[in-house]
């Protein structure tokens, strides 16, 4: 059974869009006046802020300078910054918690197994959240969540995805 490709990076550490976002409001700036003072667009920087993609060296090293952080924030901020191949993929700008984490093989055996036996797909999420197994992105299992990984799951015979529709199941 393969799993998602991992992106290039490392994960994001936990809290630097919260810094660079407090340092934002220190400033006295909106994201609007902060990307143009950039030269990067406010969706950028919001996609930052939520910690959603690491920063380019060379937008780090404007954030730094136009914000003025002390050396520590700098150094956080430099820390996460990737180079800009690593950000580009043939359509664009690639997101860090696109795709999720993978979802362990048990896991996945037990939402067929749990399928099988005839549970609906909001029951299997529900036994999920109860159990406390952590969710493939941030919140919580959903019914829809659940019923898209068992459809891009492999089929065990061929190691083929299965990607039919759940109305002709």
């Amino acid at each position: 059974m393969a799993s998602p490709p991992s992106p290039r990076w490392a994960p994001l550490p936990v809290g630097f869009g919260v810094m660079l976002r407090n340092a934002r409001v220190d400033a006295g700036l909106s994201r609007d006046a902060l990307a143009t003072a950039v030269h990067a667009s406010p969706g950028r920087l919001r996609a930052l802020e939520a910690e959603q993609r690491p920063p380019s060296t060379a937008l780090a090293v404007r954030l730094a300078d136009t914000l003025q952080l002390d050396p520590w924030q700098a150094a956080v901020l430099l820390a996460v910054t990737v180079d800009e191949e690593q950000l580009r993929t043939r359509r664009g700008t690639r997101h860090v918690r696109r795709r999720g984490i993978s979802v362990p093989t048990d896991v996945r055996a037990r939402i067929s197994a749990e399928r099988a036996a005839g549970r609906s797909w909001h029951a299997i999420a529900a036994g999920l959240n109860t159990d406390g197994v952590p969710p493939m992105v941030r919140g919580a299992w959903w019914g829809t969540s659940v019923r898209n990984l068992f459809a891009q799951s492999p089929v065990p015979a061929t190691g083929l995805s299965s990607q039919r529709s759940e109305s002709s199941r």
